[in-house]
């Protein structure tokens, strides 16, 4: 990871690997710049900049009813994915994490 930010430790204990901790940072980015709205635009700046931790954040009032919210759509859409889909996805996503250059 460049630039060696907070988050990059927080993320690499989190997860345990290194491809992975960088994918959790990169999608991290992709929020701060807007990909899943303002509320989490703002989280997302504040984990990278160090302002907050992923603990904080998951036991904040102002975060904890969005993230819940995110992660029942997000069980919603898997639920509906058929095996072939999922296993697709899970295939792209591995081939991803080994590869950076092909996200």
């Amino acid at each position: 990871m460049t630039d060696h930010q907070p988050i990059d430790d927080e993320l690499l204990r989190m997860v345990g690997n290194a491809q992975e901790a960088r994918a959790v940072k990169e999608n991290l980015q992709r929020l701060r710049d807007g990909a899943g709205g303002p509320a989490f635009a703002e989280m997302a700046k504040d984990l990278l900049e160090g302002r907050t931790t992923l603990r904080e954040i998951g036991n904040s009032a102002a975060y904890g009813p969005q993230l819940s919210a995110a992660f029942r759509r997000f069980q919603q859409w898997r639920s509906e994915l058929t095996p072939e889909e999922r296993a697709k996805l899970e295939r792209k996503a591995q081939e991803q994490l080994e590869d950076p250059g092909t996200a």
